[in-house]
């Protein structure tokens, strides 16, 4: 498939128990290959399972994932706050898609989901500057807040207010 063939074909859904594995899998590598050489290799994203992920959803936090032909490419957590914003964490893409518009289309994918959404909000780490500058693309700035992760490195928050039209 050519870049940006897989996002095109990229299908959100909500994530389901049987796809925690392969979820779990992706996030290790992208985490591994991305975040680890910034922060060491201890990072919460590494250490979850399927049993944190339940509790996660239990706790009324939302795992979506991007789909390919049936084969999860990519996935992400979110959380409705109060005031409506959409705040969402853990995008992780395989590696071997990586630069194919996968992160972009997951990106957009959210935005439409929740077209009531009055802003979008994410954390990454002060370090990841590469996720800064793609974020940034997409019209995310940073806030200027900035929180120490429990077991994890501190983050920087960015923030999309919605437009017009999302899509």
């Amino acid at each position: 498939m050519s870049a940006g063939a897989f996002a095109e074909k990229l299908v959100f859904r909500p994530a389901t128990p049987a796809d925690y594995p392969d979820l779990l899998a992706i996030q290790r590598a992208a985490y591994g290959l991305k975040e680890v050489p910034l922060y060491g290799p201890d990072l919460p994203p590494l250490r979850e399972t399927p049993e944190s992920l339940e509790l996660e959803t239990a706790s009324g936090k939302q795992i979506f994932v991007g789909t390919v032909e049936g084969a999860v490419v990519a996935s992400l957590r979110l959380e409705i706050r109060p005031d409506g914003e959409v705040y969402f964490g853990r995008l992780s893409v395989n590696p071997e898609l990586q630069g194919r518009g996968v992160g972009q289309a997951m990106l957009r994918a959210v935005e439409k989901h929740f077209p009531s959404a009055p802003s979008f909000a994410l954390d990454c780490g002060v370090r990841s500057e590469e996720n800064h500058h793609i974020y940034s693309k997409h019209g995310y700035v940073l806030t200027g807040e900035t929180f120490q992760v429990p077991d994890g490195p501190m983050v920087r928050v960015m923030r999309k207010k919605r437009r017009e039209q999302v899509g």
